[in-house]
């Protein structure tokens, strides 16, 4: 097949990544009440706050050899026919849960196993994922974009859970699977819909050994004061702000002695404080005030989870929780935007694959030691502590930020 250059496309719209984001937030409607699903199933089983930190760990399993590979496959391969790959084998894996699960097949063990299959597809899919985003927006709408693209997704983390709440409560939890292997549809017409601006061939000459790929990967992400500077919030930011939601079961069924509606609530406030994050961060900003916010709104979930890890009435804790949302998405846009507009072409699929693989790895990490010293320790106390120290460290590093991106006085012109 021949393949138009870049140069001759025309340019991407903003409705062409508004479509690509309603597609991608409706499949996620099905993934996040997938989600919720399963890490139900996995405490009704076993009751466990380790068992529900041990399936979030399995993102940790799969990211740390996937991740590393996706980004070199990623800057080598097609997006279009990756992205059609990555998306068919999702569809699969989710009806083969749902067959499991429907047939009265479902242990922790299998789950586990599942999830990590699951975690591995996902990998690939990210990195080219964002790289999408970052083919249908020019540099100065990135932020935008990006938040487009957020506002689709905290939609859906506020709807699934709801769904799902709503159907494991009057139907079968095997059926909140086969809405989201139906939901994936949506994905599949938002891929077809930008597909000129997507069906190219990799930025990257595939004549060097893979491995010469990944480790140029690391060492640019390492020499690149802008992106190391980044990646050092990142990774403090998914171990130590982050794991909460995996853990949204456990503090459903133990802090709040709830049970899938006060699971619900959790989720949902958390989705609705991100869909109002991601919101304001519509507006266009300069590259100084996108920094400046996203180091800000790093201190304001540090303090929204302390908040949070100091009560045990629900209302409070919903209300705590949906600040948390806010400032979750906030950094989030800001960290991505600032991988996706700092990095070179050629390199983002592995920089944004590095990007993806702390982000996901982290908070399963995270998540899986809070579970598991929750045997001994309070869970919200856990939560509220690694709070703590991520808003420290955040405040200790201002001056860093401040020389490596050589920001301008606050207020000057």
């Amino acid at each position: 097949m021949t393949h138009a250059p870049r140069a001759a496309l025309p340019p991407a719209r903003i409705r062409n990544f508004v479509n690509f984001s309603t597609g991608q937030g409706i499949s996620a409607i099905g993934t996040w009440a997938q989600k919720t699903a399963v890490g139900w199933l996995v405490w009704e089983l076993t009751h466990s706050p380790a068992w529900v930190g041990a399936i979030a760990l399995s993102d940790l399993i799969a990211a740390l050899w996937v991740a590393p590979l996706a980004g070199v496959v990623t800057d080598r391969s097609n997006p279009y026919r990756l992205l059609l790959t990555t998306q068919t084998l999702m569809i699969v894996l989710t009806l083969l849960l749902w067959g499991v699960v429907a047939n009265g097949l479902a242990t922790p063990w299998l789950l586990l196993g599942w999830a990590i299959l699951d975690a591995t597809v996902q990998g690939f899919n990210q990195p080219v994922r964002m790289v999408a985003i970052g083919s249908l927006a020019p540099p100065e709408r990135m932020s935008q974009a990006i938040a487009t693209n957020s506002i689709a997704a905290n939609l859906a983390r506020s709807i699934g859970p709801a769904i799902a709440g709503v159907v494991m409560l009057k139907g079968d939890v095997a059926d909140v699977f086969l809405i989201n292997a139906v939901s994936f549809a949506a994905m599949l017409g938002a891929v077809h819909y930008v597909r000129r601006w997507l069906d190219r061939p990799g930025l990257v000459d595939a004549s060097a050994s893979v491995l010469s790929d990944m480790a140029s990967g690391f060492a640019y992400v390492r020499r690149t004061p802008e992106i190391a500077t980044l990646f050092f919030l990142t990774l403090a930011f998914a171990l130590l702000a982050r794991p909460f939601t995996e853990l949204f079961p456990a503090l459903a069924g133990e802090v709040f002695k709830g049970g899938p509606q006060t699971l619900g609530m959790l989720m949902s406030a958390q989705g609705v404080g991100a869909l109002v994050g991601a919101s304001w961060m519509l507006k266009k900003r300069g590259r100084d005030a996108l920094v400046r916010i996203t180091f800000a709104a790093a201190v304001g979930i540090a303090l929204a989870l302390i908040a949070f890890a100091s009560t045990r009435w629900l209302a409070l804790g919903v209300a705590t929780m949906a600040l948390a949302g806010l400032f979750h998405v906030v950094c989030n846009i800001g960290m991505q935007s600032m991988a996706q507009t700092m990095s070179a072409p050629n390199m983002r699929g592995r920089v944004m694959a590095l990007y993806g693989l702390i982000f996901r790895a982290g908070p399963a990490l995270g998540a899986f030691l809070i579970g598991v010293l929750a045997h001994w320790i309070g869970l919200q106390w856990l939560i509220g502590t690694a709070a703590a120290i991520f808003g420290l460290l955040v405040l200790r590093f201002i001056p860093t930020v401040r020389r490596v991106y050589a920001l301008a006085p606050a207020g000057a012109r």
